[in-house]
């Protein structure tokens, strides 16, 4: 084979290349690169690279043009040549040298005929390589040139590879994932068309173009980005980021070419030569003579993609269109331009210019065509294209008529399956109220009334509508109207009789909304018209008929609904409007009685017969309601036929037996089999009604046969009688009356109950209080839902129940509450077969949950939990103490199996939220030794997991922890010693210990169980100190227990005998049992001497055991099990235990005798100071070590150890290294400051001037700017968190003095950290921040001793060096605040500086105001964050304000700034829109800084400010003078 290349002469050398056929593809290139290309060959061509391009181009377009024969290998090999060519390093430094080298045309039309064929599927090269190709020579400004200045040939190759692209979406997902590579190279050239384009100086030539080539690829291109479902397979790079920025850039290319400023005459020539007809017709110039017509028919042109997608392509494509032209000509005066836009846009929907359907309409497509409708009309209302007036005096309502046209098409093809028809009849509604209304009707009864789709989408659409058409009449005072035509339509024929409800809960609010602010009179005429329609139109019609029946409910609903919407009268209400009013409820008093008539007449099976009885009860329950709330708030209101308060009674014995009208026959059906759950619910609103009213009369309480009435209806609220309860957690309630049904009515009927206990709960029998609390309880253990919705369900409501303090002023259903979960306990441990040895103790504890009920009931006027209780109760409980404790010290159990255990873990988690101080005395007594019985005898069987028995124990202790943290605790050690408890909850961990439950418990568990445990034990021994319950005897006593106990005789063994031992978890119990005793002891002394003389020797009893059990601890590794924390806590407990014991604070000189294990304690702090650094160690760890070393080194100056000066140094520099260690981060670093001040003060209290030495060379070698710049910047931040807590420490009077002497040098090195760590936002958070904090402490700190002002206002200077921007939020909330207080810190503690430096100071506050003005604008839903950044936001919002106000008050200095302050505020203002909390406290703030401005100086800002923000500063000022001059005046008014 060979390749001439004849004309490759360079300064008359002739280059041949010849290849035999043996040679291989990759060899012959390989030739060709080692002749020509690199720098050592003997080839010495002066413009070789060019020779080289010549070469490969000449060789492929000779294959391509059929003038020479390749095989596919060696064409393949050429590409691959050319794409290593175009990205080598030589090519690079060839283009550094300024030399040039031309890439031909033909290579650009080859790249481009290549890539088509590949989009149509016909290429046998890789498109990888060709797609590299291109990208290397866009890539390169020398050779793109080719493309560049060849606009058609950019053109081109960007339409080939949209196709490309395109093809490449179009594929099945499943089995070709997206590549980045297509769209890598697509962006680029979409960048360089952008680029091009704006250099175009014929726009006609660009419109032609871009129509002609890449419409039709651009807005399938996009729309298949839009559209596409994503898969995980498809590369991140391409969904994220390539498919945005290709959208983008589309977008704007189409823009530009298709609308620019040089098509408005054109645009205008097509679109308004019909308006105006009697003006004289515009000469065309040389532009686009038909712009929109070029438009449409590329886009409706078939064949650029599929059939399936052409319509879904061109409805999707038209909202974007018509958003460009609004954006480029509708600010221009232009707004009827663009509705002429918009009629033609339209027609591209297959709709006619008359908007009516084309015979090519296919109907499977309305929903994209209802959908695109939306979105052209919502572009017409936030474009505000639609002048009302204007159209009407100057373009003879054109405007109207289409938009008319358009509702015509809307109702004349009904869609109300598709949510995007409701949006366009809403939009519609936004426009022009007059648009919608010759057409109310039909809006009312297909989008409101019988609109039959239950699709949650469309709901929530027709609900917007209706919503909307509920606003829009009452801002036009319209409602009369409105209803007038609702009226008409629920009572004309209905088409079926499956109507949904009339009000649902969204269109429900709207309505209580409008009626609330809607005139009385207005309201009063709509509850008219309701009335009038029942008495009119339903009445005559209604006996037997179903679908009067239908229309009966739902005009009952619409008047229950507006009359509860209604503001009540009272006695401020204009006497025409009482007359009104009470004259509708006469009306309506008449209407009610005939419905009830009949429903008390019908029978049960009677067609109608449910409805015509839940309407009639529920007009009568919404008559009886307002009337009485008008009675009570108004005096001048009367109700016509009210009857006598002796019928009061009678109405509620009526009730009860069912009577629904008066003269109904007592005992009727209604009230029993047949009623309906809303009837049922309905009579129950109608008792709760009038026994409000008796309770409301003194008259009639007074009566005899009152209280066994009031006894009846509150059972009969409570009773279970005619529909069953279900308390599924499923079931949700949206608070209406009217939706009441089989699903919801145990809902409603639930929230009846506990809305209203506090008043019903007093008539409650036995049976009825048992009953609410085992209701209560069952719903309770049920898992609740999310409490993120407006609906109830059973146990949410009983969540709030118990949540709130209603139920614990309720004595007798709490204590109910109490006794049942204490039953449902002694059920469960009753029902083991083991109970014989424990059988009496629980039947004796169920008796006396039994006779504390009967005992409460019997005296309820009396108070509960005082110290009045029946002796036979307490005798009771005694007995049952003694049998408990006399158990626990005997093997006395009771097996659990596993589905008993998780019953009793539901159970135990319900009794933790229980109030212990709400208990009595009886059911707090009795369920702590339920709880204690349990603990001391329960045993797990062997199908219970040994995780699951450790939860069990931990609720069980941490269950009688919260008991004994109450203030009903007493009560227990009435009944029982409290070590007799501590004894038998000891023994029984013991016994569990010893059988082995805890050897398979992972650590973490075992930890959260000791906690637990120890929070139990410290909780009794503080209640026996604090209550002076036989301290000395409980405390002997159980001291007694624990250092003579089988586990401490075994521990002292085994340290004598120098063995290991086996049982140590015991060990571990132990210890945690005598670290709470020592530490509740040591915290009580000092209360008397006579109980400081017993503590003591306790004291030393119990640390004379914890030091072997601590050696067998260290000697078995029990660290690795239990925790290295654990050890350290309890030596720590053991220092302070013998410093308490050894140095009393009134002879604080006894210090010969030391300590009794201070060699322990040595080895502890030796073993601490090696592990404290060098690795990650756990917090607890650390937390532990710092205590312990504190107290360490008090012990250490106590006993006067030799080795106290190292033991400084040592502790010095470890907590140094603890600081600067990398594995702890700024939050960790925040917690282990309180530990480490303690340690640095009990390090410095009597330090000498040698030690205070030591530590400033430590912050003199922390404090240098070289670390920050050389990577080490843990080192600075360790030094300057010690710096901020050296600030606060307790020093001695001349190591103080030595601080602050130097204290302005640490603050010249910490502005310096400031400036230089600035620079670096990846260092805000780590270094900047803490160093601000530092700053701030010794700001505060040194109040009154700087005597330099220099040294303040250089802190100032720092803060403008400080980042506020590309900060997450966190971050961003972090040093805002750092920055604020120390801003606040100079503002309060150097008041005096800050006003000789106010300009400076303002300086750094108003780039706090600019910040948060900036992050605090209003955000796309697109571009919104959480929830929980908008109140990060709002914090730093109220930091501003705060600090506005505090300026206020400092009005001395800042009265001449105040002016340059607001202006500021403002002139940002005018640049952003901001979130409404945020302006809200800004505003707050700003208002305080115009208190401070004096006449001047608002007419300076009026006359200098510009024109916006003068606007803006107008808008600011009117709202200071209406609402806070004001208010402050008022209040200056009556201060003193």
């Amino acid at each position: 084979m060979t390749i001439n290349f004849s004309r490759g002469r360079v300064s008359g050398l002739k280059f041949e290349v010849r290849l035999s056929k043996n040679t291989g593809t990759r060899v012959g290139v390989n030739i060709v690169w080692f002749q020509i290309w690199l720098p050592y060959t003997r080839c010495l061509l002066p413009n070789k690279e060019q020779v080289l391009f010549d070469w490969t181009t000449h060789a492929l377009t000779g294959f391509y043009s059929k003038k020479m024969e390749l095989p596919a290998e060696v064409v393949e090999g050429l590409w691959t040549y050319l794409d290593d060519i175009l990205h080598s390093k030589k090519l690079h430094s060839v283009f550094i040298q300024g030399k040039t080298v031309s890439l031909r045309l033909a290579v650009a039309q080859l790249l481009i005929e290549r890539i088509h064929e590949f989009a149509s599927r016909s290429s046998t090269a890789s498109v990888s390589t060709l797609l590299s190709c291109c990208q290397g020579i866009l890539s390169s400004p020398v050779l793109s040139v080719t493309f560049t200045t060849k606009y058609e040939l950019l053109v081109d190759l960007l339409a080939k590879l949209c196709a490309l692209a395109c093809s490449k979406l179009s594929r099945p997902q499943s089995t070709d994932p997206l590549t980045p590579q297509v769209f890598e190279v697509l962006l680029l050239t979409l960048s360089s068309y952008v680029t091009v384009q704006r250099q175009q100086a014929n726009a006609q030539r660009v419109f032609s173009q871009v129509t002609t080539h890449l419409l039709q690829h651009l807005l399938l291109l996009r729309h298949l980005l839009t559209t596409r479902a994503w898969i995980a397979e498809d590369d991140p790079r391409v969904r994220q980021h390539l498919s945005r920025d290709i959208r983008s850039k589309a977008e704007v290319i189409l823009q530009t070419a298709l609308f620019s400023s040089d098509h408005l005459q054109a645009y205008k020539e097509e679109l308004l030569s019909r308006e105006e007809p009697g003006k004289k017709k515009v000469i065309p110039g040389k532009g686009t003579l038909s712009p929109v017509n070029s438009i449409l028919t590329k886009l409706c042109a078939p064949g650029y993609c599929d059939a399936n997608l052409h319509y879904a392509v061109r409805s999707s494509s038209l909202s974007l269109l018509f958003k460009f032209a609004l954006d480029a000509y509708c600010k221009g005066g232009n707004q009827v331009l663009c509705f002429h836009l918009l009629t033609r846009l339209i027609t591209a929907l297959d709709f006619t210019n008359e908007v009516d359907l084309t015979d090519t309409f296919d109907g499977k497509n309305w929903s994209l065509a209802l959908l695109a409708l939306e979105n052209l009309l919502n572009l017409c209302l936030t474009g505000d294209i639609y002048n009302v007036a204007a159209d009407r005096i100057k373009h003879g309502e054109v405007q109207l008529n289409f938009y008319r046209k358009v509702v015509r098409l809307l109702f004349d093809n009904t869609q109300t399956s598709v949510s995007a028809w409701y949006r366009c009849l809403k939009a519609l509604l936004c426009l022009n109220h007059l648009i919608i209304e010759p057409d109310l009707d039909e809006l009312l009864s297909a989008g409101w009334i019988d609109s039959d789709c239950t699709d949650h989408r469309v709901r929530k659409a027709r609900e917007a509508l209706v919503a909307s058409v509920l606003l829009v009449y009452a801002k036009l005072r319209q409602l009369p109207r409105l209803f007038e035509e609702l009226l008409a339509v629920i009572c004309r024929p209905a088409a079926d009789e499956l109507r949904l409800p009339v009000l649902p809960e969204a269109v429900h609010r709207t309505l209580s909304a409008c009626l609330l602010d809607n005139p009385a009179g207005q309201s009063l005429e709509i509850c008219s018209l309701i009335v009038q329609n029942i008495t009119s139109c339903i009445l005559p019609d209604l006996d037997g008929n179903v679908d009067t029946s239908l229309k009966l409910f739902s005009l009952s609903v619409l008047l229950h609904a507006v009359l509860f919407s209604l503001k009540t009268l009272d006695n401020r209400t204009p006497i025409p409007v009482v007359r009104q009013t009470q004259a509708l409820m006469e009306k309506m008093l008449q209407a009610v009685k005939p419905v009830l008539q009949l429903a008390e007449g019908q029978a049960p099976g009677q067609a109608g017969y449910q409805k015509v009885q839940d309407a009639g009860l529920l007009l009568k329950y919404t008559w009886v309601e307002v009337d009485t709330l008008f009675q009570i708030h108004c005096t001048g209101y009367a109700s016509g036929p009210a009857p006598a308060n002796t019928d009061l009674l009678d109405d509620i014995r009526g009730l009860l037996s069912g009577v629904m009208a008066e003269g109904g026959a007592q005992d009727s059906l209604i009230g029993r089999q047949h009623c309906s759950p809303m009837t049922h619910y309905l009579k129950k609103l109608l008792v709760l009604q009038q026994m409000k009213k008796v309770l409301l009369s003194n008259e009639l309480l007074a009566q005899t046969g009152t209280s066994n009435v009031l006894f009846m209806a509150a059972q009969y609220l409570v009773g279970r009688e005619g529909f069953p309860q279900d308390q599924q957690t499923g079931q949700f309630w949206d608070r209406q009356v009217s939706s009441v049904d089989a699903a919801t009515y145990s809902v409603a009927h639930w929230y009846l109950i506990t809305t209203n206990l506090p008043m019903i709960a007093p008539y409650f029998t036995e049976h009825e209080v048992c009953h609410i609390a085992d209701l209560l309880l069952n719903s309770l253990l049920q898992e609740t839902p999310d409490d993120t919705t407006e609906k109830l369900s059973v146990p949410l409501i009983s969540k709030h129940l118990l949540e709130s303090a209603v139920l614990v002023e309720l004595p007798v259903v709490y204590s109910a509450l109490v006794r049942c979960v204490t039953q449902r306990i002694v059920g469960i441990l009753g029902s083991t077969r083991d109970t014989g040895s424990v059988c009496p103790t629980l039947r004796k504890l169920s008796e006396l949950s039994c006779s504390t009920a009967g005992a409460k009931l019997s005296a309820v006027p009396q108070s509960d939990g005082d110290e009045s209780e029946a002796p036979p109760a307490f005798k009771r409980l005694e007995s049952i103490a003694e049998d408990l404790v006399n158990s626990s010290m005997t093997d006395a159990s009771i097996t659990l199996s596993e589905i008993q255990t998780d019953d009793l873990l539901r159970l135990l988690k319900f009794t933790s939220s229980l109030n212990p101080d709400g208990m009595s005395s009886e059911d707090f007594s009795g369920l702590f030794l339920l709880v204690f019985l349990m603990v001391t005898d329960m045993q797990p069987h062997n199908d219970v997991k040994p995780e699951v028995t450790i939860e069990l124990l931990n609720q069980l202790f941490g269950l009688m922890g919260s008991l004994l943290a109450g203030n009903n605790a007493h009560h227990v050690l009435k009944v029982v010693h409290g070590s007799s408890v501590l004894e038998g909850a000891l023994t029984a961990m013991f016994s569990h210990s010893k059988k082995g439950l805890f050897n398979v418990v992972d650590s973490s568990r075992w930890l959260i169980f000791l906690k637990t445990f120890q929070d139990f034990i410290k909780s009794l021994i503080s209640l026996i100190i604090h209550r002076k319950s036989s301290v000395c005897l409980n405390l002997e006593k159980f001291t007694t227990y624990l250092v003579n106990s089988e586990v401490t005789v075994m521990v002292l063994s085994t340290v004598q005998r120098k063995s290991k031992t086996t049982r140590l978890f015991s060990v571990q119990l132990l210890l945690a049992s005598m670290n709470m005793l020592c530490q509740v002891m040591t915290s009580g002394l000092g209360k008397s001497k006579m109980l400081d003389e017993t503590l003591k020797h306790l004291l030393g009893r119990t640390t004379a055991v914890m030091g072997p059990a601590i050696q067998t601890c260290l000697k078995v590794q029990l660290g690795s099990l239990l925790g290295q924390a654990f050890t350290v806590d309890v030596v720590t407990v053991m220092v302070r235990s013998e410093l308490a014991c050894v140095c009393p604070e009134n002879d604080p000189d006894v210090t010969q005798e030391g300590l009794r294990h201070m060699p322990l304690y040595r080895t502890v702090s030796q073993q601490i100071l090696r592990e404290l650094c060098p690795s990650q160690r756990p917090m607890d760890f650390l937390l532990s070590s710092l205590h312990f070393l504190s107290v360490y080194y008090a012990a250490a100056k106590m006993t006067k150890a030799s080795d106290l000066e190292d033991l400084f140094v040592a502790n010095l520099q470890n907590v140094h290294k603890l600081l600067a260690a990398p594995w702890l981060s700024v939050s960790e670093i925040r917690i282990l400051e309180d530990p480490v001040k303690e340690l640095l003060d009990q390090l410095l209290v009597h330090s000498t001037p040698e030690q205070f030495h030591v530590l400033l060379l430590v912050l003199r070698d922390g404090l240098d700017t070289s670390k920050v710049r050389s990577g080490r910047y843990r080192e600075v931040f360790s030094t300057v968190t010690i710096t901020k807590l050296l600030a606060s420490c307790l020093l001695p009077e001349s190591c103080c003095k030595l601080f602050w002497l130097i204290a302005p040098e640490i603050i010249s090195a910490l502005v310096f950290l400031v400036k230089d760590s600035g620079k670096e936002v990846a260092l805000t958070s780590a270094l900047t921040v803490p160093v601000l904090h530092t700053l701030t402490a010794l700001l505060r700190q040194g109040e009154g001793r700087f005597s330099n002002p220099h040294h303040v206002t250089m802190v100032l200077g720092a803060l403008q060096f400080v980042p506020l921007e590309h900060l997450n939020l966190e971050v961003y909330h972090n040093t805002f605040e750092a920055v604020h207080e120390a801003l606040f810190a100079i503002i309060q503690c150097h008041p005096q500086v800050m006003l000789k430096a106010a300009p400076a100071f303002l300086n750094c506050f108003y780039c706090l105001v600019v910040s948060i003005m900036h992050e605090g604008r209003q955000r796309s839903d697109s571009d919104k964050g959480p929830e929980t950044d908008a109140q990060v936001l709002v914090k730093c919002a109220r930091l501003v304000e705060r600090m506005y106000s505090h300026i206020a008050t400092t009005a001395e200095g800042f009265t001449v700034l105040s002016s340059f302050m607001v202006a500021q505020y403002v002139s940002e203002l005018q640049k952003v829109t901001l979130q409404p909390d945020i302006k809200s406290h800004l505003t707050e703030g700003v208002y305080g800084i115009l208190d401070l401005c004096v006449e001047q100086d608002v007419k300076f800002l009026h006359t200098t400010l510009q024109m916006g923000v003068k606007e803006v500063f107008q808008e600011l000022y009117g709202s200071y003078t209406h609402y806070h001059k004001t208010q402050r005046q008022g209040e200056e008014k009556y201060t003193v």
